[in-house]
């Protein structure tokens, strides 16, 4: 084992870290912002591919077995999970039957199959050619998988559903549940940093320069790979050494990318709340419903938990995002003023954090559509703001991967001051204000004791 301590750079504040050689399982966060930078996990190899054998199984047995059916009337009418692409394309709802589909189903396949193909590699001992590939799309993957938002969206169609039909729950309405379960832990306990070690060795830069530990990663011309987290020399390097992604600024036009997006979701955010969310056939007569007009309605049949569940998540959170990122890019053209640059990054793991979560309502609308079709009694469509929705969903998750976190902490102003022998060292004087910035004398990453 070599003596040199392996380092890496915190990707929200760009400070260099100390990995420090412990075994066991928790997380280690960056002692100036506290993002979590490291995971150390007991053989994640073998406990991730369990979970990911498991996870892939359920998947298939929920998308052949019988998922729900419900009887009103003596008429019983009954779905499997993937009932919604065809139930939408006869809607003209292709955009959105894509998009459940894509997020529910083919990026957590995808996911899946690179836990599974990464790992045998390892137990294994044989070093795939195509892993580097599935390693450098897997965290895409992983961020725009909603298998967890689809769950909570069953339980809101569910609860919606009870007081109105008799509903019998299918084999495939569990093994969703148990397939939902191992996906999310086998994507918690695989170790990407583990996989691209041994699929892609550490080699030292070209350069043979290593950065100081304890200090931001900038003013010493280094940065991080943004696909495999490879530590760069930007004096010698034009891309990843390891990957082969290349070195891009992304700070440079981070903040007009995040207001574009930003101000592209609140424009559809206005039909999202304007046309009808979702439209009822009840014996003939046409109803139109509104997301607000949801939410009144399920406050007034007394279902408060559901009601509260669709305003939080589709009023509350889309306004939330939108103000949030708005804020954010406001306090980097105002940083020389702000002094609590820790409940900033907070903030921004807030957003990041809540991103996928307004898709819930769209979900809704899509189960409720595909199992509520009893002839001459009920039917429910999926209205045009189905599609507006789901943009303003897409959108700010899209801003908030735009924005550019380090600008938070005066990334980027040594390159404005390149004057001063002083900011190039050791970075300008509001990046050393003693209270946010501290660090460990070693500039390891803290770890239980």
């Amino acid at each position: 084992m070599s003596d040199t301590p392996e380092k890496l750079i915190c990707g929200q504040c760009d400070l260099v870290l100390e990995i420090p050689r412990k075994e066991g399982h928790f997380v280690g966060y960056c002692p100036r912002c506290h993002n979590a930078v490291h995971h150390y996990r007991v053989r994640p190899s073998k406990v991730s591919l369990c979970y990911a054998l498991s996870a892939i199984f359920f998947m298939f047995a929920t998308d052949s077995l019988p998922f729900i059916s419900i009887s009103a009337a003596g008429i019983e009418q009954g779905m499997q999970v993937l009932d919604y692409t065809t139930v939408l394309g006869a809607q003209d709802m292709w955009a959105a039957s894509f998009i459940i589909f894509l997020f529910m189903q083919l990026l957590p396949l995808l996911t899946l199959l690179t836990i599974i193909a990464g790992d045998l590699g390892k137990i294994l001992g044989k070093r795939f050619f195509f892993m580097p590939l599935l390693l450098k799309i897997l965290h895409f993957n992983v961020e725009w998988s909603m298998v967890e938002v689809f769950m909570v969206g069953i339980l809101v169609s569910l609860i919606k559903l009870i007081s109105l039909v008799s509903i019998q729950y299918g084999a495939g309405f569990w093994t969703f549940f148990a397939f939902a379960i191992f996906y999310l832990l086998a994507v918690s306990r695989f170790s990407e940093e583990e996989m691209w070690n041994f699929y892609v060795p550490h080699t030292k830069t070209p350069g043979g320069r290593i950065p100081e530990s304890g200090i931001r990663a900038e003013p010493q011309d280094f940065c991080a790979c943004s696909c495999c987290g490879e530590i760069l020399d930007i004096r010698t390097e034009t891309s990843c050494h390891r990957c082969g992604t290349g070195i891009r600024d992304r700070s440079s036009q981070s903040l007009g990318k995040t207001l574009a997006f930003t101000l592209a979701a609140i424009v559809m955010y206005i039909p999202a709340n304007i046309y009808p969310m979702m439209i009822t056939t009840y014996l003939g007569s046409d109803s139109e419903s509104t997301v607000i007009d949801g939410v009144i309605v399920l406050w007034g049949m007394g279902s408060y938990f559901v009601a509260s569940v669709i305003l939080i998540a589709s009023i509350f959170i889309p306004i939330m995002k939108i103000l949030l990122l708005l804020y954010l890019c406001w306090s980097v053209k105002k940083l020389r003023k702000t002094r609590n640059r820790l409940f900033l990054s907070v903030i921004y793991r807030v957003v990041e954090f809540i991103g996928k979560w307004s898709m819930v309502d769209v979900f809704v609308v899509a189960i409720m559509a595909t199992i509520v079709r009893v002839q001459n009694l009920m039917t429910i469509y999926a209205g045009s703001a189905m599609i507006s929705f789901a943009a303003v969903v897409i959108l700010t998750m899209i801003a908030a991967r735009s924005f550019d976190p380090r600008l938070l902490w005066g990334y980027g102003r040594e390159r404005k001051n390149a004057g001063t022998s002083r900011d190039t060292e050791e970075g300008t004087p509001e990046d050393r204000s003693p209270d946010e910035n501290a660090v460990p004398e070693s500039g390891k990453v803290p770890h239980p004791a």
